[in-house]
């Protein structure tokens, strides 16, 4: 079993792409890197352990509203997007289905 050695520049370059594409995993493939160790490389970077990880997120969690009026507001924002998607889906569908019947071959003659 080998073992590679990587430059500090080089590791900085994939801990860099991996946080402005927001996902370790896709850059690891793009680099033929194992997806553990570019995910070791961004969480040294960040100088952030898995519990303090959790600290931030309990923190983020006490931040969030609860108001009754907020809420409202939230569900009827999500009501809302929920009613754009499905048309948009529906209207996909419907162009699909267009597309299928202008592209039949023409009868042999």
């Amino acid at each position: 079993m080998s073992v590679n050695v990587y430059s500090q520049e080089y590791r900085d370059e994939i801990v860099k792409e991996a946080t402005e594409v927001g996902n370790t995993t896709m850059a690891a493939r793009k680099h033929g890197l194992n997806k553990k160790t570019v995910n070791a490389w961004v969480v040294k970077a960040k100088g952030t352990t898995g519990k303090q990880s959790m600290r931030n997120l309990n923190k983020v969690r006490k931040e969030i509203n609860t108001d009754p009026v907020c809420i409202e507001e939230a569900l009827k924002q999500n009501e809302k997007l929920k009613n754009l998607l499905g048309e948009r889906e529906l209207e996909i569908a419907v162009l699909r289905d267009l597309l299928k019947k202008t592209n039949t071959p023409y009868p042999k003659r």
